[in-house]
C-alpha cells in the first residue's frame, strides 16, 4: 500500500545517518573524552534537573531505567556523580555531579560548541539562520511533549 508518506522513513533514516556521522554521535569517546554520548547526556540531564533520582533521569532521557542505573553506576565509579539520600525523603536516592563531573561537563560543552562551530564554518550568516530555522522546525514537528500542546494547535 502506497501512502502520502511513502519513502519518508528511508529519507529520515538517511538524514539520521548523515547527521550522526557529522556530529560524531557514534564515536566511543564522546568529544574525544573518556565517556560515551549516553554518559555525557546523563551528566547533562543530572545537572539540568538539579538532584534528580535515577527514575527521573531515565524518564527525561526516555531510556530504560536499568540502562540508566548502569550508566549512573559507571559515572559514580569514575567519580563524576554521587548518590545520596534525598533531603525531603531519605528513602529517595538523588544523583548529583561531583566537581570532576562539573569539570567534565564543561569540557564536553566547550568541545561540542567547537564541533558545531566547525560544522557550520563554511556557511554564510544567512545559511546559518536557515539551518537554525530548519532545526527549529524539526524540533517543533517531532516534539510530542504534552506541555507544548498550545504550539501544536497554532502551527
Amino acid at each position: 500500500m502506497v501512502t502520502a508518506h511513502s519513502g519518508s522513513a528511508e529519507r529520515m533514516r538517511a538524514f539520521n545517518r548523515f547527521y550522526t556521522e557529522r556530529i560524531g554521535a557514534l564515536d566511543d569517546r564522546h568529544e574525544g573524552l573518556a565517556l560515551t554520548l549516553a554518559e555525557s547526556r546523563c551528566l547533562f540531564t543530572i545537572d539540568a534537573l538539579d538532584g534528580p533520582d535515577i527514575g527521573t533521569v531515565a524518564e527525561t532521557l526516555r531510556l530504560d531505567l536499568g540502562y540508566v542505573s548502569r550508566l549512573v553506576s559507571r559515572l559514580e565509579r569514575a567519580g563524576r556523580v554521587r548518590r545520596a539520600p534525598g533531603v525531603d525523603d531519605r528513602r529517595r536516592r538523588v544523583v548529583t555531579l561531583t566537581a570532576d563531573g562539573h569539570d567534565l561537563l564543561s569540557e564536553v560543552a566547550r568541545r561540542s560548541n567547537a564541533r558545531m562551530d566547525a560544522l557550520a564554518a563554511h556557511l554564510r550568516p544567512v545559511e546559518v539562520t536557515e539551518l537554525l530555522s530548519a532545526m527549529a522546525i524539526i524540533h517543533r514537528l517531532l516534539d510530542d511533549d504534552d506541555d507544548d500542546d498550545d504550539d501544536k494547535e497554532n502551527p
